[in-house]
């Protein structure tokens, strides 16, 4: 037993104490607040624990509040940054379904104003090499399209099929140097062939010197290759050169349509003519 108290001293002293300041305070309480001097001292020293104890769980209290409501704030931040997140990503595909809606309307309206077959096709590939003006759309054989086909967008001439296979074809764009489309000034009538230039745009050719042919003038289709049909846009005047000598002129044509930018096409079969809707 000695070696019990020997053992936890501190502890046993610590509830003595404690037992003894509760049992002086029941005291003091049924004696109606007669504190005698004994328990006013014992209440005085223990007094500076009662402090100690009672601002420490008031400051743990305060901590532990402020811990919960940072966390929760944390929590909340992250959810509204996930959240804005999400809706960053909503508008970006809701923008791109609206510029799809737009462009698809176009396509729709020239597909109208032609008379005569015409399918939608969507752009899947383009020809890297500076050198050649190609793109791959997603209609092939198994679609009917084959070699030699018109290929227009909304604004204008994009090129031609040149080769096919089941399920995509390759277009050769107007600004490749391998291209031709008979063409005519559309205000004076002056007839010329437009082929791609080497710096990415076109030229109209074999123009007669005496043609009227000036800066800002339409160019359309002519009709005349059996392949494009009769009064599609091909693009507007951006130059002319007479030289000094010779029978031609030749024009520089910069393109209606945004070939690096167009993503939807109508390849148009042969006989297709244009209605009197298109201007």
């Amino acid at each position: 037993m000695l070696d019990f108290f020997r053992t936890n001293r501190v502890v046993v002293t610590s509830g003595a104490l404690l037992l003894l300041s509760l049992l002086l305070l029941s005291v003091s309480v049924r004696t109606q607040r007669r504190i005698d001097p004994l328990t006013g001292a014992l209440l005085e020293g223990i007094r500076p624990l009662q402090v100690a104890v009672a601002g420490t769980a008031t400051l743990v209290r305060r901590n532990w509040g402020r811990y919960v409501m940072v966390v929760g704030v944390a929590q909340e931040n992250d959810r509204l940054r996930q959240r804005v997140l999400e809706l960053e990503r909503e508008v970006v595909r809701l923008g791109e379904a609206r510029e799809a809606v737009t462009r698809m309307k176009a396509l729709l309206a020239m597909k109208e104003a032609l008379d005569g077959p015409a399918q939608a096709a969507q752009i899947i590939g383009r020809d890297p090499s500076p050198w050649f003006g190609t793109v791959t759309i997603n209609k092939g054989e198994a679609d009917g399209v084959t070699k030699h086909l018109a290929v227009v967008a909304p604004q204008g001439v994009v090129g031609q099929t040149i080769s096919t296979t089941a399920h995509s074809a390759r277009v050769l764009l107007i600004t490749d140097h391998n291209s031709g489309v008979d063409a005519v000034v559309q205000r004076s009538r002056a007839r010329g062939i437009v082929q791609g230039a080497l710096d990415g745009g076109c030229v109209m050719k074999y123009l007669k010197r005496e043609d009227d042919v000036a800066e800002g003038d339409r160019v359309v289709t002519s009709g005349l290759d059996g392949i494009f049909p009769r009064g599609v846009t091909v693009g507007v005047v951006a130059r002319v050169s007479r030289g000094n000598r010779g029978l031609l002129q030749v024009a520089d044509i910069s393109p209606a349509a945004p070939l690096d930018r167009v993503e939807e096409v109508l390849v148009v079969s042969p006989g297709t003519r244009m209605g009197e809707r298109v201007p």
